[in-house]
């Protein structure tokens, strides 16, 4: 069987006496969409923090494509291929998005500092660019500014920005917030889409249509611990995922 893509092996996290993240452990392979969802406060973004290099882990290990990563700055984990987005967009709104894509691009470019002096918008960076933009469907607003962008779009723009680096491994961190029906399904074939061209999904969800909808498996977090793995259909089934949902009190009343 290939080895996993990213290995999270009993990573915990602490600020003071608080346990953000407590022994998690769990293995993501290549052209998977893995969910990761629990309740506010689960631990979740704290884990995309993890992995992505901008924490660093109390303990434990995080192995991306056979190499340990943890305590990496972001940028060096960037630059072997991880993307990511963030809940609350905030792009250079006086930017074009083109340009968004331009910067986001240049993590990867300027790891040295002679590098720094290189044109960022040659015909080649240009180029990438679009293309990126074209697969996420903005390419007809790449010179429009970003801060005149609606939600749909600005999600879409920040998926560009990860894309743009994240040629193995896109980690998206509630990409679905606040977008309507219609605009939620174009985006699930948009996922789909980044998955059947070899990009491997971490995802983080709060909607739980999408989340089931979209993943192969789900992880699932209450307090900072793993409670729950496996497919869509036994995670809904599973008691103390709803429990940690619904509370105790919830399932009574439920049921």
């Amino acid at each position: 069987m290939n080895e996993p893509l990213l290995a999270v092996k009993s990573v915990s996290k602490h600020f003071g006496g608080l346990k953000a993240l407590d022994q998690v452990n769990f293995e993501i392979r290549g052209r998977e969409i893995l969910g990761l969802i629990g309740p506010n406060g689960a631990g979740k973004t704290v884990c995309f923090n993890l992995i992505s290099g901008v924490y660093k882990p109390t303990a434990g290990e995080i192995i991306f494509n056979g190499q340990h990563t943890q305590g990496k700055a972001p940028h060096q984990i960037a630059s072997r291929g991880v993307g990511r987005t963030f809940q609350i967009v905030k792009p250079f709104a006086t930017l074009s998005v083109l340009e968004n894509v331009l910067v986001a691009r240049g993590i990867t470019r300027y790891n040295r500092f002679s590098k720094i002096w290189s044109p960022w918008k040659s015909k080649a960076e240009v180029r990438e660019a679009l293309s990126v933009l074209e697969r996420v469907g903005l390419a007809d607003l790449a010179h429009r500014k970003a801060g005149l962008l609606p939600l749909g779009n600005l999600r879409r723009l920040e998926i560009a920005r990860a894309l743009i680096v994240g040629k193995r491994l896109l980690l998206l961190d509630e990409s679905f917030s606040g977008l309507r029906h219609e605009e939620i399904s174009q985006l699930e074939t948009l996922i789909n889409s980044i998955r059947a061209d070899g990009i491997t999904v971490l995802l983080i969800e709060h909607n739980m249509r999408v989340a089931m909808g979209l993943s192969d498996r789900l992880v699932v977090l209450d307090h900072g611990r793993k409670i729950a793995e496996g497919p869509p259909r036994e995670i809904q089934q599973n008691e103390r995922v709803v429990e940690a949902y619904l509370g105790r009190k919830g399932i009574n009343h439920a049921a």
